[in-house]
């Protein structure tokens, strides 16, 4: 018996979708490749944010597809309503998550457990799962075959949902989309995202989309002697945003203020990949040893580095702290340099030809004891993959549906690049979209069933 719906990936853009779906008394297949459920979502903080606005998603990926980013904006308050549909607690709002987005924290896994709970009342989730080959019939997909413990089968569907997390996991789509040394990217997610969506749509016919040259991730100290799913939080370095940061030739290479987030991307182009970040005991106190937003881990970000095996410096004065650094293989002469014009550019005296374009209240070294640390970039998730429309329905080479498949979370592709405008928000948003498309009428939220029924 066909299913109303298959969802391939078990992530939050997957869960999403099929528990939508199961809502509405559809039934749904989730095909998952791993044994868990979540995907990267399950490890992130559980912070459901984006653009607040129009003009702030233009400032921030003027590349990305407005379209696409203005749904996940107009419908922020309608996802995080849902999230309480489901009995899941929801934080305060706040303003300024990575400097400009609103956010409220979600009980991510409580969330995960309750579409869990409502896809199996009538459908099923197949894990340790993968699928291999979409079915595709008179021009329209119509199910996907897949490989599991019971050896090869068929799942078949009123249409197919790819929700496979992105390419983050397949080293060779990584140095394809982003150029030699992207194969050797620290992971800063699940292993099992690995282009699996986007191969299996672009064998359908869909087309590519979207910023392959960008993706989403974070500097992470180096080297280390651990290297855990417990480890991404603590050792992301989000304070770099009030550091100066430098690579091997001691030169800054990014506006710091734009986000650890931007920064990340701009030190993957940086020779070798390795950079150093810079602080004041100021800048350690206030940002560094501080929860990075609300109910964020408070920890001091600096001695945990040291604590995992990172090259990290303490110095009393700032000729010392450029000595150990160079002692890494960094350009002392140049970073003394280079300090000296930030300490200038604060005062108002900007070099000529900066190396990279200053922030707008530069962070000067100052109060002593000052900090480095060694770092390297890191990937979470990939900004390109599959040409979808607004309700992620995939879309060939012409911008015609491929009719019977649709494309969420990060197996989207053109939402955004450079900056970045949100992860889980796009399972939130799309997930029910793409419902709505498949079955062919719009899903009802349990306020509306409530009422209905009296």
């Amino acid at each position: 018996m066909a299913d109303d719906l298959v969802v391939i990936g078990g992530g939050v853009a997957g869960m999403a979708a099929a528990a939508h779906a199961a809502r509405r008394g559809a039934r749904v297949t989730v095909i998952e490749k791993s044994d868990g459920l979540g995907g990267s979502g399950a490890l992130s903080a559980g912070i459901l944010w984006t653009a607040p606005d129009r003009e702030t998603l233009r400032r921030v990926t003027p590349r990305g597809d407005e379209e696409l980013g203005m749904v996940i904006v107009d419908g922020f308050e309608d996802a995080v309503e849902d999230v309480r549909s489901w009995g899941v607690e929801v934080s305060e709002r706040w303003y300024g998550q990575l400097g400009y987005g609103v956010a409220h924290r979600i009980d991510i896994h409580a969330l995960l457990r309750a579409w869990e709970e409502e896809v199996l009342r009538s459908g099923r989730i197949l894990r340790n799962t993968a699928s291999t080959e979409l079915i595709v019939e008179a021009g329209a997909v119509r199910g996907t075959r897949v490989h599991g413990h019971g050896g090869e089968d068929e799942v078949r569907g009123g249409g197919v949902i790819l929700a496979t997390g992105g390419c983050q996991g397949d080293p060779a789509l990584l140095r394809t989309w982003l150029g030699a040394g992207a194969e050797r990217l620290l992971l800063r997610s699940n292993p099992h995202s690995a282009g699996d969506g986007f191969r299996l749509g672009r064998s359908a016919g869909a087309a590519g989309a979207g910023a392959f040259d960008s993706f989403y991730g974070h500097m992470i100290p180096t080297p280390l002697n651990r290297w855990e799913p417990e480890d991404y939080l603590p050792l992301t370095q989000y304070h770099s945003k009030a550091c100066v940061v430098v690579n091997v030739y001691g030169r800054r290479f990014a506006d710091e203020s734009r986000g650890d987030e931007v920064t990340n991307q701009r030190l993957f182009r940086q020779p070798g990949s390795r950079g150093v970040v810079l602080c004041d005991e100021r800048v350690r106190r206030e940002h560094a040893i501080a929860a990075p937003y609300p109910h964020g881990q408070v920890v001091d970000r600096i001695e945990y580095a040291r604590e995992r095996g990172a090259r990290v410096a303490t110095a009393s004065t700032l000729d010392e702290l450029v000595d150990e650094v160079s002692r890494w293989g960094v350009h002392g002469p140049r970073l003394r340099q280079t300090l000296a014009d930030v300490e200038a550019a604060a005062a108002g005296s900007p070099p000529s030809t900066p190396d990279a374009p200053f922030p707008a209240e530069p962070q000067p070294l100052v109060e002593p004891p000052f900090y480095a640390v060694e770092v390297q970039p890191a990937i979470t998730f990939t900004f390109g993959g599959l040409r979808t429309d607004t309700y992620g329905r995939a879309l060939n080479e012409a911008g015609e549906p491929v009719p019977g498949l649709y494309a969420i979370g990060a197996d989207m592709g053109g939402v955004q690049e450079d900056g970045y405008i949100g992860g889980l928000i796009l399972g939130l948003v799309f997930g029910p979209r793409a419902v709505e498309a498949a079955l062919g009428a719009p899903a009802r939220g349990r306020a509306e069933e409530v009422s209905a029924s009296g």
